[in-house]
């Protein structure tokens, strides 16, 4: 099976969860507490989760309305990626040690580089306003 077969499940899940900002702001919530037990685990995955705090930093200023100038189908990639990551019981099941993060990485890495063109608008956006 296919990470974009594999997927699919999750995308559908993003686009109903995206009609809820409270089921938004739920899955924010639970992928930074995922992201910081990974983390205080693996020093290794620094690059992984700046990927996936850039991803929250997204879904948090479009729900917000701060930027909107991405299309519905990234956000849709974005939350489902967030939601296959929250999600313990996935393709590989995250209690497996050091296996059951891989198939999350790989997740957070495809669409990252799906969207890569989005997410670099995002982070020239949010520097112009660091700027300001």
């Amino acid at each position: 099976m296919n990470k974009e077969s594999n997927f699919k499940k999750y995308r559908k899940r993003a686009e109903e969860v995206l009609k809820d900002n409270e089921r938004v702001q739920s899955l924010i919530g639970s992928t930074r507490r995922k992201l910081t037990d990974v983390l205080e685990n693996n020093d290794r995955l620094k690059e992984f989760s700046e990927k996936v705090y850039v991803m929250m930093r997204m879904v948090k200023a479009q729900i917000s309305g701060e930027y909107r100038e991405f299309p519905w189908r990234t956000m849709a990639m974005l939350v489902g990626a967030l939601i296959y990551f929250v999600t313990p019981m996935d393709l590989i099941p995250d209690i497996i040690p050091i296996l059951g993060l891989t198939d999350d990485i790989s997740i957070v890495y495809w669409i990252y580089r799906s969207v890569q063109e989005d997410i670099e608008k995002f982070e020239n956006w949010e520097r112009t306003i660091e700027i300001s």
